[in-house]
């Protein structure tokens, strides 16, 4: 017995007896209601059910939950309940359920419906959702959603639309209690107050047509009574009848300004217009007039929390205790706000009071449900949701988190069931689209995860009645950063890419962007740098979370090829809640030439701590001689809540590296002898501080100790660095701009075995604007300046930062960017600071204190929702040390040209296949001028590469996928002999890539 709404009676033992919420019920035994009365149960298979006031239901017998689909025929798996008199209300989520009434019996499977049982033996059935079958002796009707059937005893059932749904559950649904605080009650029928009353009680039982006469009456004695009017306003508000609502709580305040509960209304209307600012002052204005109004300290309490103000909504929400320790909404908000001050028991118990107080309210069932999952007590968390909904079945967000809460379980036919639910229930909430994009991933659709995440993203803005407009920015780009994993999934690497970048755009401190721009560089060569930074950030900013860190992906110039150990979006693995548990990653591979590779993360969280210990091995005989690699990693990740707005972490690296030759040369030579070896270890302490919803600050301190030997024909060479890197950055959000500024420092000391020691120092500040001014344009303007002491140069240098994103529509968008920048010799390859102007990488492989500048201009088209396409085209002008100072004899700065053009054609013709196509071309040209540079670099070098490649995904698991990559290179190289530059070489060639895989059942995995 999950709520008890007046007075409800079990015949237990021969004799009526008086039943609470909380109470367990058994097969057999009768539940009736008294007048004015409902109550709410929650079946031991999960079916929901509400019992009308002056109503019997008898508990026939009871089937144990059922696994997956089960024929209906099978009469022992089947729950049997049976009307006597009054109305019911069931919603089931496809377990087996007969409901008899004298007439005729309701055989369902997954809907949602109500069965009357009326006088004279007549019955009537209303279907909200699904399929029932309705049947006696004389015959048998199927009903569907939005129809009716009507019974008399000894005659068929007859069959007929249903005008209004909603009207025939109205009775069902939860409608929230006075707004004027009013506790003496009016007896005088010549009184508005009285007839307000009077609707109040109706709502509490549902009947909104009685609860609308009676504001009639009320508005009657007095068209200017602020109570009714606003009463009404909140109706009309539930009803989404948003101009309506606004005219009432308008009327309302002119009738009389000092109101608390007029202003209380205005501020609902405001939140549901979006204008957040608005109901909050709105919420402010109803306390000022009335400090005892709990409900408008519940409200604004709640508009802080929403808007991110987590400190201001405690502090408030402490007042509303002090004013009524006993209200549900008191309580439910402080678990809420407990919840996220880490503090999981206090929000456990308060969750728990809440719940005794009010058993007719759903969302502290939600807010339980996420402390259980916390404590990693799942089934008991399912409840709860499934309660929430049974409360308030027409709330979509409870329905979203019920499917959720299913995926979380591994129970896919029922995260789909109510994810559905939440689509019909508020088309305009972008939540249950998102979650059913995460489902539908896991279960190898990724083509219809696209689909669900694109409406998503459109619909994001449709939810600002719950979110401050910044926090909405950080949905968007926490929803365009999971859309991003899956076109990296398809294959669509550009388009994940740049939902990252414009993710970190919209919102610098999103740590889950940074990851994914860290997950999509993985697949990308020349940019380990920028890959590694973007991991670096997204753990400073994350929160306490079990997400596993790759041991690979801080590491750069690891050489191994394109074919190594996969690295799939590890979120694809995490939970959907947050769950105190450990958890294991694995993957492995194996291959020809004696290649193997695994990697093994153990992760887990415990309330404010988190860890994650992972271990990497890849080795490869390669496919010449002396052309093997052995790459062997270890880390350790440690992080701490001190506070919800201070963390600490802690990281340990350590690197193990062998091989051989593995340059690539034109002609096909390499050195037999040459090998290289490096023993490296790292260690990171970091910190982010969130000073308010709009700044935080986040610093990292890393130090580096590196070893490495050269042996070849000539002997060998010994080399050991060691350096110390800090940096420390404030990232501020605002509604139409973002601003990250920061400085840094680092040391590296460098010691060869037959060169005298050299030390390189460097300090650095920096600050980017992202100022989104008009509406569809970010600019990106930012300066930094440096000063460095190298051994390959010594200079301060001014660098200019300048990028544009512009969606010229919803279908074109424009990226262009002109920027400098100086290649640092770092400590370790990390930094905090920016890795991308308007999706340019700034970050690139150079020879270390190369000055770099940079142009570059790309067009993406969404033709329509299947098919994308762009262009893009990047000039570098680089001016490149070669030598050191200290031999100046032979120290040169050289320039070089690097140009790149490229063009990509993604397509989804089906729901099952991806296909992709795209086009670089890139040219590079050195200073010819510099005879001594052609030793080391080709004159010229033009490189041509078309990838082409089609992906199948089948519901069932299986996926393949075919690719064929066209290289065409033209080089021209010095010839030693006559010092001259040679003819023009040029060699084309053909890859093709198979691939076939299977996506293990519940998340377990994959194999390909």
């Amino acid at each position: 017995m999950v709520s008890v709404l007046g007075t409800a009676e079990v015949l237990r033992e021969g004799r009526w007896q008086p039943v609470d919420a909380g109470a367990a019920l058994a097969a057999g035994e009768v539940v009736r209601t008294g007048a004015g009365s409902r109550v709410a149960v929650l079946l031991a298979n999960g079916s929901q059910l509400k019992l009308n006031a002056n109503s019997q239901l008898e508990l026939k017998r009871m089937a144990p939950p059922s696994e997956g689909l089960l024929p209906t025929t099978t009469e022992v798996l089947r729950s049997v309940l049976r009307v006597l008199n009054g109305e019911i209300w069931v919603r089931n989520g496809g377990e087996p359920l007969d409901i008899q009434t004298v007439p005729a019996t309701a055989s369902i499977r997954g809907t949602e419906f109500t069965l009357a049982a009326g006088p004279e033996d007549t019955a009537r059935l209303a279907v909200l959702a699904g399929l029932v079958e309705f049947s006696n002796p004389q015959g048998s009707v199927l009903v569907a959603a939005n129809e009716q059937a009507t019974v008399k005893l000894g005659e068929a059932p007859r069959k007929t639309v249903l005008l209004n749904p909603l009207d025939a559950v109205q009775w069902s649904l939860y409608y929230p209690g006075p707004v004027d605080g009013a506790v003496e009650p009016a007896r005088d029928p010549k009184s508005p107050r009285y007839w307000t009353q009077a609707a109040q009680t109706a709502l509490l039982r549902g009947e909104v047509p009685q609860a609308r006469q009676a504001l009639d009456r009320a508005l009657a004695l007095d068209p200017n009574d602020a109570g009714a009017l606003g009463l009404r306003s909140t109706i009309e508000l539930t009803q989404n009848r948003k101009a309506e609502a606004r005219a009432d709580a308008e009327r309302a305040i002119a009738a009389d300004p000092a109101s608390s509960a007029a202003w209380l209304s205005l501020s609902f209307v405001q939140q549901a217009e979006f204008d957040l600012n608005g109901a909050l002052a709105s919420a402010r204005k109803a306390v000022e007039l009335d400090p005892n109004n709990v409900q408008a300290l519940v409200q604004e309490s709640s508009l802080l929390f929403g808007m991110g103000r987590l400190k201001e909504a405690v502090k408030v929400a402490q007042r509303a205790r002090r004013q009524a320790p006993d209200d549900a909404m008191v309580n439910t908000i402080w678990g809420f706000l407990q919840l996220a001050r880490l503090r999981i028991d206090k929000a456990r118990d308060a969750f728990q009071t809440a719940i005794a107080q009010d058993s007719t309210l759903g969302l502290p069932h939600v807010g339980l449900g996420l402390v259980l999952f916390r404590r990693n007590q799942t089934e008991a968390a399912v409840a709860e949701m499934r309660k929430a909904t049974l409360l308030e079945p027409m709330v979509s967000l409870y329905n979203s988190y019920l499917g959720k809460a299913f995926y979380e379980i591994k129970d896919d036919r029922r995260a789909q069931k109510y994810l559905e639910t939440a689509k019909q229930l508020d088309p305009r909430d972008p939540t249950p689209w998102l979650y059913d994009a995460i489902r539908l991933q896991s279960i190898n659709r990724p083509v219809e995860a696209v689909e669900n995440l694109q409406q998503s993203i459109e619909l994001n803005d449709d939810r600002g009645v719950y979110r401050s407009r910044l926090l909405l920015d950080e949905d968007l780009a926490t929803r365009s950063a999971t859309l991003g994993r899956i076109y990296n999934e398809l294959g669509f690497t550009e388009l994940g890419l740049r939902e990252g970048w414009q993710s970190i755009n919209r919102d610098p401190a999103n740590y889950s962007a940074h990851r994914l721009l860290a997950d999509s560089y993985a697949a990308l060569p020349g940019v380990e740098a920028a890959r590694a930074s973007e991991l670096l950030q997204a753990q400073l900013l994350q929160p306490i979370n079990i997400t596993p860190v790759s041991p690979q992906l801080a590491e750069t110039k690891l050489l191994i090829p394109a074919t190594g150990p996969l690295t799939p979006s590890l979120y694809e693995f995490n939970p959907l809640f947050v769950r105190n548990r450990p958890t294991l990653f694995f993957s492995g591979l194996g291959g020809s030439q004696r290649t193997w590779g695994d990697e093994l993360i153990v992760s887990g969280l415990t309330d404010r701590f988190s860890y994650s210990l992972g271990q990497f091995h890849y080795q490869d005989d390669g496919y010449r001689p002396n052309s093997d690699l052995e790459n062997n990693l270890y880390n350790v990740f440690v992080q701490y809540a001190v506070t919800p707005d201070f963390n600490l972490q802690a990281e340990y690296r350590h690197r193990e590296t062998t091989s051989g030759d593995l340059r690539s040369q034109f002609d096909g030579s390499f050195s037999p002898f040459d090998r290289r070896n490096i023993d490296q270890d790292t260690a990171r302490v970091g910190a982010r501080y969130s000073l308010s919803p709009q700044t935080d600050v986040i610093a990292s301190v890393i130090h580096t100790d590196r070893d490495s030997i050269l042996q070849g024909f000539f002997g060998e060479l010994a080399q050991r660095s060691a350096g110390t890197q800090a940096e420390a950055q404030l990232l501020y959000k605002a509604e139409p701009f973002n601003l990250i500024t920061g400085l840094g420092a680092y040391s590296l000391d460098i010691n060869s075995s037959d060169l005298p020691g050299d030390k390189a120092t460097q300090q650095n500040v920096y600050s980017y604007g992202y100022i989104k001014i008009p509406d569809r344009v970010i600019w990106t303007v930012g300066l930094s300046y440096e000063s460095d002491e190298d051994p390959n140069a010594n200079f301060n240098k001014l660098n200019p930062k300048f990028g544009l994103q512009w969606a010229i529509s919803d279908q074109v968008s424009l990226r262009a960017a002109a920027f400098q920048i100086v290649k640092r010799r770092f400590a370790a390859e990390q930094t905090i600071e920016p890795t991308q102007v308007a999706g340019f990488n700034q970050l690139m492989d150079y020879v270390n204190m190369t000055v770099s500048k940079n142009y570059g201009a790309a067009l993406d088209v969404r033709f329509n929702k299947q098919l994308f396409g762009g262009l893009g085209v990047l000039s570098q002008d680089n001016d490149v040390p070669f030598g050191q100072l200290a031999q100046p004899e032979i120290y040169e700065v050289v320039n070089s040209q690097d140009d790149s053009y490229s063009a990509y054609l993604y397509w989804l013709p089906t729901h099952n296949w991806a296909l992709s196509a795209s086009l670089l071309y890139q040219k590079f040209e050195p200073d010819q001028s510099c005879a001594l540079c052609l030793y080391f670099y080709p004159a010229e070098l033009k490189t041509l590469s078309v990838p082409l490649n089609v992906q199948y995904f089948d519901p069932s698991g299986f996926f393949a996928g075919l690719g064929v990559v066209y290289v065409d290179q033209e080089i021209q190289v010095l010839d030693f002999e006559s010092s001259t530059i040679s003819p023009t070489q040029d060699e084309d060639f053909i890859l093709v890539n198979a691939g076939l895989g299977y996506r293990l059942p519940k998340r377990w995995g994959i194999v390909d």
